[in-house]
């Protein structure tokens, strides 16, 4: 009696004489498609979403490179202040060099430049004004493209 319990409890298993039955080729090709559909996506999802968090630090690194730079100028003496060309900060002659400002160096991925124009406010006491730009520079990381960041500023001289 047994011997019948154990007939019917594994018999969906078996066809005729003792062959195992398995998933045909066509099943198992549904289930790799509908496996894929959801797969796909998934893993779009990862990529953008690292492309997205290089750019979002590279431009976090570039704002913090152009903010240090200029909060180094608002803190140093204003007769520092003086027009200056656009030129890579490296190259700065004191007073304005990073050394002066108090300002660490770029990272080698970054270029950092900086121009200090006069401006004329008319009627604006407490003058001469200067609009300072400081220019980030650097190459996307995926797509090796330049990016450029760019912060402006105006900062008040001493007469």
């Amino acid at each position: 009696m047994s011997q019948g319990y154990t007939v019917i409890k594994y018999s969906k298993f078996f066809i005729g004489r003792g062959q195992l039955t398995g998933f045909s080729l066509v099943e198992l090709l549904i289930a790799m498609f509908i496996l894929q559909l959801i797969i796909a996506p998934v893993y779009l999802m990862f990529t953008e979403t690292q492309r997205t968090m290089f750019k979002a630090a590279d431009t976090l690194t570039a704002s913090h490179l152009a903010s240090s730079l200029i909060a180094g100028l608002r803190e140093s003496p204003v007769e520092t202040l003086r027009p200056q060309p656009l030129e890579e900060d490296t190259k700065l002659a004191s007073p304005l060099d990073l050394e002066s400002l108090g300002v660490l160096p770029v990272p080698t991925d970054f270029i950092r430049k900086m121009e200090i124009i006069p401006v004329d406010l008319a009627g604006k006491e407490g003058g001469p004004y200067y609009l300072v730009e400081v220019q980030i520079s650097w190459f996307n990381r995926k797509t090796s493209t330049p990016v450029e960041y760019i912060v402006r500023d105006l900062l008040r001289g001493k007469k």
